[in-house]
């Protein structure tokens, strides 16, 4: 499968653009590419599932909150993932994401380790959505 994500030049920090056919498809991508900044993502084996659910009072924050939503699991369970099964609902000011992410526990010697990462911004956040698919980009703060 080839990666539908990449990584644009910023200064110190990583720039990511991610796309699919769909939102959802999207947002699993940014989650994907946050994961190849820290680790080696292609070795983390999708083991154990752990549900999640995030909401935005629009798109912007529900991105936002979504890639949150995977530091502070990283941070406060170790948890490294590769597989992403989300839905995305929501309009009129209240979106939600829902689903569950599969991963494992990260080990150093099986991942690697490439960079640590602060945090996600709305600095140079950009939600694309239309008839080819979706387009989404964001900041993450090294």
């Amino acid at each position: 499968m080839s990666k539908k994500y990449r990584f644009l030049e910023y200064m110190a920090d990583a720039l990511i653009e991610a796309w699919g056919d769909s939102l959802e498809e999207a947002f699993a991508n940014a989650a994907l590419a946050f994961y190849d900044t820290m680790v080696e993502a292609d070795r983390i084996e999708p083991r154990q599932p752990r549900e999640v659910e995030v909401e935005g009072t629009d798109l912007y924050e529900l991105l936002y909150n979504w890639i949150e939503e995977l530091i502070y699991i990283f941070e406060t369970e170790g948890l490294v993932c590769s597989k992403f099964d989300i839905k995305i609902s929501g309009g009129d000011g209240l979106w939600r994401l829902r689903g569950r992410i599969y991963g494992e526990p990260y080990s150093k010697e099986k991942h690697g380790s490439k960079t640590h990462i602060k945090a996600v911004t709305y600095h140079e956040m950009k939600i694309e959505v239309g008839r080819e698919g979706a387009r989404v980009r964001y900041l993450l703060d090294l």
